[in-house]
């Protein structure tokens, strides 16, 4: 089952306690729900418009994916936890694509590090980065999957 979220709308403004979105859930390339939060603390609503039922998945996601852990506390994966790992991944993605606007980002040693532009030329900060680190990986202008890298371990890394 492939779960992934698609005409996400996010509004930091109203985000107080959770995150204020809404966003068309698909499941196997089909829109399955529409969900949304408010923002101020509460759960996440799901309005169910394809063929699975919000238990149908839950079962699944417990079935299919390991337990989550958040302190001492740990909780089963349901469809609210995935929505808000797809939520937050999205939002990082935007935010680093964001910053590729005025930093070059790279990879480095297996972490993310960016280096102001400061209204210079990418090229010139790429050649001086590349220079004195030749197995630096730069991640702007690259192809999704080394964007999909650097995501990855920068959210390892939180």
């Amino acid at each position: 089952m492939k779960i992934e979220l698609r005409r996400i709308t996010y509004n930091a403004a109203l985000s107080q306690e959770t995150s204020a979105y809404t966003a068309d859930v698909y499941i196997d390339g089909e829109l399955a729900f529409h969900a949304r939060n408010q923002g101020t603390g509460g759960a996440d609503f799901f309005h169910k418009v394809g063929r699975w039922t919000e238990m149908e998945v839950n079962q699944w996601l417990v079935a299919n994916r390991p337990q989550q852990s958040f302190g001492k506390f740990t909780y089963d994966h349901d469809l609210e936890v995935e929505v808000g790992d797809l939520l937050a991944r999205e939002l990082e993605r935007r935010r680093l694509k964001r910053l590729m606007r005025t930093f070059v980002v790279t990879i480095e040693r297996g972490q993310i590090f960016q280096y102001p532009l400061r209204k210079r030329p990418a090229d010139t900060i790429i050649s001086a980065v590349l220079a004195t680190n030749p197995d630096a990986i730069i991640v702007n202008g690259a192809r999704d999957d080394l964007l999909r890298q650097a995501l990855d371990i920068h959210l390892s890394q939180k």
